[in-house]
């Protein structure tokens, strides 16, 4: 257990999901109360308008005049992964802005969003509960199931429990004359195309829509579209792009690319579903996107990220339909919920493979692959029209960036490049 000493920062985003994360429920009743009965002092941070859990990481930042005893900031973030992301985002700016050092901050996570992808990653729900550690139970009394499984990560923060790792992927906007508008770090996820758009549209739709029901009215509204851009997948030092092959289980050289340079694959689109990420495989807590992540983990100190990929022209029914006149878009839209279905069923999407004339998909069959799921150091996405706005969408951790008209998106893990000056000791953890 921590010593008395030690402090808690603990956010507090109110406006979170549903908008239900009242710091007199989950917050006040148990997280502080329960840090108060160890004697172990918080400060609560509570959010005061959207996107202000970047301005609390500022001023952690700048307030954090001495590095904690061991070198740790401890932060609860109450909020879903939009605010832990804004809350990275602004401790990332005012480390730059201010020439710090970054230290190490560990994060304890209380899912009071509308997905919470990395805490169901780490905890989920029909897993069995995580013991709760007997120098806490006193003080927790009778708490439901529910709260048992949201006070998960803050048992192990105040246990003997080491945080794991939470790598962070930085994405360079780039504009036309090569000039960089902007640097948006991600923990959860970064895409464009389908799951950009959806997020984008569904932000129109939260006030009549609150909950998850939003994001299928906007996939319906996306289902069909095709993502004009071209893709290079930039390759790990040690060890180049890989590309998983489901009749293997396993990763192997790269065989769907279009072309290759200096060890680095590139695609052409259009695309239908491009995301990647480096800590979750789950969006929602049965939405198995990135199943690689689990069943082949990378090696300790593994800069990567998992890149999941759909490319309609690659679909045989899709290019009989061209052929036909018929509307590819249409045709393409059933394929998509058939594949993207899969990630419902523990990820099995990323093993189909195309039937025979365009039917059924199957599970590793003799077709091409229909995922392309590749693990890589980042990746360049570029837009190549500039009329469609939606191809210019990119997503990190549901917070929404445009890329200039003739610009693109330039994306590395932290610590795969040299100047990151990232170490083994500063950047974020998380207890998961």
């Amino acid at each position: 257990m921590p010593a008395p000493n030690t402090k808690y920062h603990v956010i507090v985003n109110p406006i979170a999901g549903t908008g239900s994360a009242p710091t007199s429920g989950l917050i006040n009743d148990h997280v502080c109360n329960l840090l108060e009965s160890l004697g172990i002092p918080a400060d609560v941070h509570v959010t005061e308008s959207v996107k202000d859990a970047g301005r609390i990481g500022r001023d952690i930042v700048l307030e954090r005049i001495d590095t904690p005893a061991d070198g740790v900031t401890r932060v609860v973030v109450g909020g879903g992964d939009g605010t832990a992301h804004e809350f990275i985002e602004g401790v990332l700016e005012a480390v730059k802005e201010k020439g710090v050092a970054l230290g190490k901050w560990a994060l304890v996570t209380l899912p009071l969003g509308t997905a919470n992808a990395l805490h169901s990653t780490h905890f989920p729900p029909d897993a069995a509960p995580l013991p709760i550690p007997p120098a806490l139970a006193p003080a927790l009394g009778d708490i439901s199931p529910q709260v048992h499984q949201a006070l998960s990560s803050l048992f192990l923060a105040l246990s003997d429990a080491a945080p794991r790792p939470l790598p962070i992927t930085l994405t360079s906007l780039v504009g036309r004359d090569g000039t960089v508008s902007e640097v948006v770090p991600d923990h959860i996820v970064l895409s464009t195309s389908l799951h950009a758009a959806i997020l984008s549209d569904s932000d129109a739709l939260r006030e009549q829509h609150p909950g998850l029901e939003r994001y299928k009215l906007a996939a319906a509204q996306n289902i069909t579209v095709f993502f004009p851009a071209e893709v290079e997948l930039v390759p790990d030092a040690e060890r180049g792009v890989r590309q998983y092959d489901p009749r293997t289980k396993a990763w192997v050289a790269p065989y769907t690319q279009d072309s290759e340079a200096a060890g680095s694959v590139r695609l052409k689109g259009p695309f239908t579903y491009f995301l990647s990420t480096t800590t979750t495989p789950r969006l929602e807590p049965t939405f198995v996107i990135a199943p690689t992540l689990v069943s082949l983990p990378r090696d300790e100190g593994e800069r990567t990220m998992d890149i999941v990929i759909l490319r309609p022209l690659r679909d045989p029914a899709v290019r009989k339909a061209i052929a036909d006149g018929s509307d590819a878009g249409v045709q393409w839209a059933a394929r998509a919920k058939e594949v993207l279905g899969g990630a419902y069923q523990d990820g099995r999407h990323v093993g189909f493979t195309y039937g025979p004339d365009g039917g059924p998909v199957e599970d590793a069959g003799p077709g091409d692959v229909v995922v392309e799921t590749f693990r890589a150091a980042g990746f360049v996405w570029r837009p190549t029209d500039d009329t469609h706005a939606k191809s210019h969408i990119v997503c990190a951790d549901g917070s929404l960036y445009d890329i200039a008209k003739g610009g693109e998106a330039r994306a590395h893990v932290l610590g795969s490049e040299k100047g990151d000056r990232a170490t083994a000791e500063s950047g974020f953890w998380v207890w998961g």
